[in-house]
């Protein structure tokens, strides 16, 4: 699968610590940030072992990525015990750093659980099913996307089904709440039993309209070209197993915007 292999690394061959994942033009002119963490992921993933799975991750933006350029990914353990490990990622292409990652893994194991919160039908969010995709939500509106962007925002280029619960269009400067949701789900069924695959794929796709809702209690667009946006920091966490080819809601809001910056929250 595309996805899959899109989101993954290969070993650096004079070093174990090392690995080299392959950039991706989705059209933007720059690295997908949540390609980069991703693929900072499964680097940390290679290297503590599948005995050991992802429960936190943080990391920061610091230059955007060349999509003609393949990105380094150099890692260390920071610790490894025989409950936790901790892993530190540097992402570089021709020896500039990109992104600084940390993530933290856990073996399985049993102990108390609760989950606070209604889940997004007991929301009042629709269902899946009961939506348009977000294709062929722009399909009317394809003279108004950029011609290297059309392609992402057709049905058939994007491995990721994506149905937003309320469409809000990337050039639309209309004042709203800083809220919305999106369903997700992969196209094609994944790998089974694969639980990193799917941890992967999950923190690619987080990177995704979650800075678009910080934008939306504000005059302003996406796509405006006064405006220039990007993520600095982002963090992941996993609380239980999980399938990206089984519907998912990621519900965003955005409780503050100040000094030029935006926060935003996902769930």
């Amino acid at each position: 699968d595309a996805l899959v292999r899109h989101v993954d690394v290969s070993p650096v061959a004079e070093t174990s610590t090392a690995f080299v994942g392959r950039s991706v033009d989705l059209g933007w002119g720059r690295v997908y940030g949540g390609q980069t963490m991703a693929q900072a992921l499964a680097a940390c993933q290679k290297l503590v072992g599948g005995d050991f799975s992802v429960h936190q991750l943080s990391c920061h933006f610091l230059r955007g990525g060349d999509v003609s350029a393949d990105i380094r990914f150099d890692c260390e353990v920071l610790s490894h015990g025989r409950s936790f490990s901790a892993i530190a990622v540097r992402a570089s292409q021709e020896g500039a750093p990109i992104l600084a990652m940390t993530a933290s893994f856990q073996r399985a194991e049993r102990g108390f659980e609760h989950q606070d919160g209604l889940g997004p039908l007991a929301r009042g969010l629709p269902a899946p099913e009961a939506l348009p995709t977000l294709a062929d939500r722009f399909a009317p509106h394809l003279a108004k996307v950029p011609p290297r962007l059309r392609q992402l925002y057709s049905a058939e280029a994007n491995p990721l089904d994506l149905r937003p619960c309320e469409f809000v269009a990337p050039w639309d400067e209309s004042v709203r709440a800083p809220r919305q949701a999106v369903w997700v789900r992969a196209k094609d069924p994944l790998p089974p039993g694969d639980e990193a695959v799917h941890q992967r794929l999950l923190t690619y796709f987080t990177d995704w309209a979650l800075l678009g809702t910080a934008l939306q209690p504000h005059p302003t667009a996406m796509w405006r070209r006064e405006l220039q946006a990007a993520s600095l920091s982002h963090s992941v966490t996993f609380h239980r197993p999980f399938r990206m080819d089984a519907w998912l809601c990621h519900v965003m809001r955005s409780p503050s915007a100040s000094g030029g910056r935006g926060f935003g929250l996902g769930e």
